[in-house]
Parts: C-alpha cells; sequence; structure tokens
C-alpha cells in the first residue's frame, strides 16, 4: 500500500513574541525567528461560530505540522506564525493523539478581534 502524498506545501515562520521592558517600564515587542516548518493550511468551514468572525474580516484557518520539539513548545499567547506578507495568529494547538507525530494549530488571519 502506497503512501498518501504529503499536503504539507506552505513554508511558515514559526516566531515568538520576545518582550522587554524598556526605563521606563513599558514593553516593547519584538517577534524572533524559531524555525520554517513545512505545513498544510486549510480554511476551516461550516461552523456558525466561524463565519459570523468571518464578517469582521477574520479568517479561521487549520494548519498542521509534523510533531517537532522546537514548534512543541508554543504557547498560543505568544507566537505566530508569517508566510512572506501573512501572519497567522495562533488561536489553539493541538499534539493529535498525543503521539507527538502531527500539530495541530487553530489560527487566525485578517482583521478581526475574536474574544
Amino acid at each position: 500500500m502506497a503512501k498518501a502524498p504529503s499536503r504539507r506545501r506552505v513554508k511558515l515562520m514559526f516566531q515568538y513574541d520576545n518582550r522587554t521592558k524598556d526605563t521606563d517600564g513599558f514593553e516593547t515587542s519584538t517577534w524572533v525567528d524559531k524555525g520554517n516548518r513545512m505545513c498544510s493550511v486549510e480554511p476551516l468551514q461550516g461552523r456558525e461560530y466561524w463565519s459570523a468572525h468571518a464578517v469582521l474580516g477574520s479568517q479561521p484557518l487549520k494548519i498542521t505540522a509534523h510533531y517537532d520539539a522546537i514548534i512543541a513548545e508554543v504557547e498560543p499567547d505568544r507566537w505566530r506564525m508569517k508566510n512572506r506578507t501573512t501572519i497567522y495568529d495562533i488561536r489553539s494547538m493541538i499534539n493529535v493523539n498525543m503521539k507527538n507525530r502531527k500539530l495541530e494549530f487553530t489560527c487566525t488571519t485578517g482583521t478581526g478581534v475574536l474574544d
């Protein structure tokens, strides 16, 4: 039985937010590159919750990547993915079946605001 071809065709840069405080106590954020990974990017469809957010200009996506110790450290509120000029904000991450083989990210892109 032949193995199905991989659908991970999009190269995404994983970045984390390195916040620092200046002398006045204000936080400044700088995004630090952690590494490129090949991923599959698919739009989410069929749920009214997500459809309501599409009106705001936000596009929900499911991004799948092979398990990697570096990206397994992802904290959704401090990490993001970047593809050229497109930024994907990570909302959640799932280690599928807890087997350390595949990671699924729920992300958004666009100008909408999620609760």
